[in-house]
């Protein structure tokens, strides 16, 4: 297995924070999904525009009888998958390999890797683009280790 911290692992982190959601295993079941915040309206079959209709079609006949986080969650993955689908072929592999790169670590690496991106993801965009430059400068020995350290955002950078 190849140990490595690839470029791309936390390209694919930076780039999408906020959407980058890898599986924890606190994670809710998927079938129980929480209720949707106070004020948040999902809309019925008849407010959707024709063609979120087109691509949620196989959801019509149960789709107001449906509970509101289910319908939320279905415009998401709608959305999510439209934003994929918009990225260019290079784009879209390069996240893969991050992807596989981020799977393949030891499980102790990952979650120092989550809990460096929480901190990152609140820093203003100055500091988290240096420290995706500095990431970007290093070879993948001394990302390891520096993530081995708490990870960007959390401890500083290892000597060179």
């Amino acid at each position: 297995m190849n140990r490595r911290i690839a470029p791309a692992v936390i390209a694919l982190l930076l780039a999408f924070g906020a959407a980058g959601a890898s599986a924890h295993s606190d994670d809710p079941p998927r079938h129980s999904r929480p209720p949707l915040p106070e004020g948040v309206a999902v809309p019925a079959w008849n407010e959707l525009t024709p063609a979120q209709q087109e691509k949620l079609a196989p959801l019509r006949e149960r789709w107001d009888q449906m509970p509101a986080s289910r319908r939320a969650h279905a415009l998401e993955r709608m959305e999510r998958r439209a934003r994929w689908d918009a990225l260019p072929p290079e784009q879209r592999e390069r996240l893969r390999h991050g992807a596989r790169n981020f799977r393949d670590l030891p499980p102790e690496l990952r979650e120092k890797m989550r809990a460096s991106m929480q901190v990152v993801r609140q820093l203003p965009e100055p500091e988290r683009r240096e420290l995706k430059e500095r990431w970007r400068a290093m070879d993948p020995e001394q990302r390891r280790k520096w993530l081995e350290a708490g990870g960007p955002g959390l401890a500083p950078p290892p000597e060179a």
